[in-house]
């Protein structure tokens, strides 16, 4: 069985190893792993992910969730609000071996509810994240923006992925 809640202070061991093996499986051939450690040491950091929850928790703009899977908790997703009715997917990753069961799919519809009225959502994804970029399609999204960014010294394309909803 697969059930969502928000984010506690108590998960944030949990979301850094979900981190760091999604991070491994997703980008080991995209980005070095220099740049992955390093990239996860700070955003991933206890002190960012407390930081994170706490903002979360307090705020009707951002929601942090994380999904348990038969009581393991298997993933976590987090929005921020851009306009009142459109909400930026800021990240969700899924343990592997947990891909393919519903649970990102899961988040999406969760987070509809969570988030109404919500007419616009919409998610950033390396041009190369293949897994990425065919959950995105999947669930309905469609590719619309293009732009070039500089991470860990290479130049990487990022694609933007909306999702409109009929309310």
């Amino acid at each position: 069985m697969i059930t969502y809640r928000f984010v506690t202070n108590e998960d944030i061991p949990h979301i850094q190893t979900i981190a760091r093996d999604t991070w491994m499986f997703t980008y080991g051939d995209i980005y070095s792993k220099d740049y992955i450690h390093n990239f996860l040491s700070v955003a991933y950091s206890t002190e960012n992910l407390s930081r994170s929850v706490e903002r979360d928790l307090q705020s009707s703009k951002r929601k942090f969730l994380i999904a348990e899977y038969n009581n393991v908790i298997v993933g976590f997703a987090q929005t921020t609000q851009i306009h009142e009715e459109k909400y930026e997917l800021t990240r969700i990753y899924i343990r592997p071996e947990y891909h393919k069961l519903g649970i990102g799919t899961g988040f999406i519809q969760r987070y509809i509810q969570v988030l109404a009225p919500i007419k616009h959502l919409f998610a950033w994804v390396a041009k190369d994240n293949d897994i990425g970029r065919g959950f995105y399609e999947k669930c309905g999204f469609k590719e619309t923006e293009e732009k070039v960014e500089i991470i860990g010294g290479n130049t990487k394309k990022q694609l933007k992925y909306e999702l409109e909803l009929q309310m």
